[in-house]
């Protein structure tokens, strides 16, 4: 099993922020943008939010078309269910990552623990943008009539890129919140998400975060790479 949805979490995550009713400057500067992302991520408790999500891959003529739903507590459970157009349902908690193939009838499960940490800094964390910048050059746009400021981020090292090659994060001018986000994997396959329906510090039912697996199931236990 490849890390990507751990990936794609700390990303979808990293500039989520509580909703602000304060204005946007009318003319943004990247640190003033960075500094109030900063400042609403440590605020974060809860996130929930509907998702689609795109992927454009070298070896397929169209693009792959997906979309559900996810839910974060922190400070480390996250559940992430893909409902079209298959069923994919996948957890982190206690340590554990499981991801539950309905259709296939099989299960994968991977132990995270010592990762952790570095896996959920993204989520909610203070410093989770400037976590980003400690390995990518940022290039910020401020197009004047857009609803969004926009970050391309570019690896500065090439350990780094032999997994990246870029990022572009679109933040919400009014709430500063992100609403999508896109990255580009080394071998050109692309990602896109866009999330609706964003709810911050909202109850998340215990449930959530539960995987309970039917009997029948055939549980693979994998390891970290």
């Amino acid at each position: 099993m490849r890390i990507r949805p751990m990936f794609a979490i700390a990303l979808c995550l990293a500039a989520l922020a509580p909703e602000s009713r304060a204005a946007a400057p009318a003319a943004a500067t990247l640190d003033q943008v960075l500094k109030e992302v900063q400042k609403r991520q440590s605020a974060v408790k809860t996130l929930q939010a509907d998702f689609t999500q795109q992927k454009t891959l070298a070896l397929l003529a169209e693009p792959q078309r997906s979309s559900g739903t996810f839910a974060y507590e922190k400070p480390d459970k996250v559940r992430w269910n893909y409902a079209a157009p298959n069923p994919v349902m996948m957890l982190i908690a206690d340590g554990r990552m499981t991801t539950f193939y309905p259709r296939l009838g099989r299960a994968e499960t991977l132990e995270v623990g010592r990762f952790q940490d570095r896996i959920f800094k993204y989520m909610g964390a203070g410093n989770a943008i400037g976590e980003l910048a400690t390995w990518f050059n940022f290039r910020f746009s401020d197009r004047k009539g857009e609803p969004t400021w926009k970050l391309d981020l570019v690896p500065k090292t090439s350990q780094v890129a032999k997994r990246v090659k870029s990022i572009t994060i679109w933040i919400d001018r009014s709430s500063y919140m992100t609403s999508k986000f896109e990255y580009v994997e080394a071998d050109g396959d692309t990602t896109l998400y866009e999330f609706s329906s964003i709810r911050v510090n909202e109850p998340v039912p215990a449930a959530a975060f539960k995987l309970e697996l039917p009997p029948t199931v055939k549980v693979e236990t994998m390891k970290l790479d």
